[in-house]
């Protein structure tokens, strides 16, 4: 957008298809009763809506819980009702086989989703609306071209493939290099990925780009 106001042309205001929103703690703040979360129009305060039942709960286990450090959340809409994923964080530590080393090693466990597409051990995730959002724009813009059926159309789908490649590489790189530090953050020597085999009869939503993606961190 800013790059095409440089050029004196028109840009309208951007619109991103996915209901959700990622807050940190620069830009929220979580309490036990409530949220504050930065917006567009300034500051404002979200009181959750929670069970009575305060026991055996998941806030009660990790919100409430000292042991747990609140380090962001996800803001989705759905419905026509805001829902609010809290991440939290607390130190474990799991113990490999015996390898013939007398040390333990300290291991950063990874699981892959298709709403969030890495959710590590220690509660950090790395949201994937974004990645989606791309793959759905890069669908429909070859889905047009496809239809053309010129040379040029075909070049265009070409350019396309790698633009599109090129911008997967780049997310995944970043996402490969986060989980690294929060491996190094959190003293572990070792990451472990849950097991691909069979993922798209265990996760039926995901499609054969999802199985894809995986395999690319």
């Amino acid at each position: 957008v800013v790059a095409r106001w440089k050029q004196g042309n028109y840009a309208g205001k951007p619109h991103f298809t996915a209901p959700t929103l990622v807050y940190d703690k620069r830009c929220a703040t979580f309490n036990d009763d409530h949220a504050t979360l930065s917006t567009v129009d300034g500051r404002i305060t979200a009181e959750y809506v929670l069970p009575d039942e305060n026991r055996e709960t998941p806030h009660s286990e990790y919100l409430f819980n000292d042991d747990y450090e609140v380090t962001g959340g996800e803001l989705h809409y759905r419905d026509g009702e805001f829902y609010l994923h809290v991440r939290t964080k607390a130190d474990v530590e799991f113990e490999t086989a015996d390898d013939g080393n007398d040390g333990h090693s300290t291991v950063l466990g990874v699981d892959l989703g298709i709403e969030n597409v890495a959710v590590t051990s220690t509660g950090t995730f790395w949201n994937g609306s974004e990645l989606n959002h791309w793959h759905r724009e890069f669908e429909k813009r070859r889905g047009s071209l496809q239809q053309r059926g010129t040379r040029a159309a075909h070049e265009t789908i070409q350019s396309v493939g790698r633009t599109e490649t090129g911008r997967y590489d780049h997310f995944f790189h970043t996402v490969s290099k986060e989980l690294v530090a929060e491996a190094v953050e959190y003293g572990c020597d070792v990451i472990a990925f849950e097991n691909l085999t069979g993922i798209r009869e265990r996760m039926p939503r995901a499609k054969k780009f999802h199985a894809w993606a995986f395999r690319r961190l």
